[in-house]
């Protein structure tokens, strides 16, 4: 089994802790120091600063041994801070649509304006996934998520990929669209031209959205 894990352009002290916490759900100081390697006073430091902001929260659980640990965590507005992706716009202009179809008593059959949005994300991610083979172009997806502020991973086994993004780009519209997590898994499935299953769920309380990938190109014979 082959593991890689995409490096991330935001090497901020803050910015790491804000890595680990996407990836491991949740830290005490000790785990923090150890992982990053510097002191707990630098640490304290940014989290403070990042509870702040709102971005993280910080909890206890007394086990009747003396002083818990506090326990930090991302926070919801912290969730929805995990992406840089340029296609902000996009995603504003993918709410006014729902928010529309809600307004006006949906003009359009729902799964006619949900194919035209899923063919749509499938051509804006398929021009970051130009490879020859499905392995190229994950690739490439997983380079060009890590350029914007995401933090991946992706395992291989005998006859699949597993790829796992620590963080959502739609993951405030998903809150309220839960419709945008199978237009997220067909888009991808036509850009990498592969089967594509989604395996677990940030909304569902897992650290990240993690995707099944068979090595297998779909077929276009009919």
């Amino acid at each position: 089994m082959t593991v890689y894990t995409a490096p991330q352009p935001d090497d901020s002290p803050a910015g790491k802790i804000l890595k680990l916490l996407r990836q491991h759900g949740a830290c005490v100081i000790k785990d923090m120091v150890e992982r990053l390697g510097v002191t707990q006073t630098a640490v304290r430091q940014q989290l403070a600063a990042l509870i702040a902001q709102g971005l993280v929260t910080a909890s206890s659980v007394c086990d009747g041994r003396g002083r818990p640990p506090a326990i930090y965590r991302l926070s919801e507005k912290g969730k929805g801070l995990s992406t840089r992706l340029p296609d902000r716009l996009a995603l504003l202009l993918l709410e006014e649509v729902f928010t529309q179809d809600a307004a006006d008593g949906a003009s359009q059959p729902p799964q006619t304006r949900l194919q035209r949005l899923s063919l749509g994300m499938s051509h804006h991610y398929a021009e970051q996934m130009r490879g020859d083979t499905v392995a190229e172009r994950l690739q490439q997806w997983v380079d060009w998520l890590e350029q914007h502020g995401m933090v991946c991973e992706v395992t291989e086994d005998s006859d699949v990929y597993v790829l796992t993004e620590y963080g959502c780009p739609y993951y405030g519209l998903a809150q309220q669209h839960r419709e945008v997590c199978r237009l997220e898994t067909e888009a991808l499935e036509h850009a990498l031209g592969a089967p594509v299953t989604l395996l677990q769920s940030q909304l569902e309380g897992s650290q990240g959205c993690q995707f099944r990938v068979r090595k297998n190109p779909v077929s276009t014979t009919t």
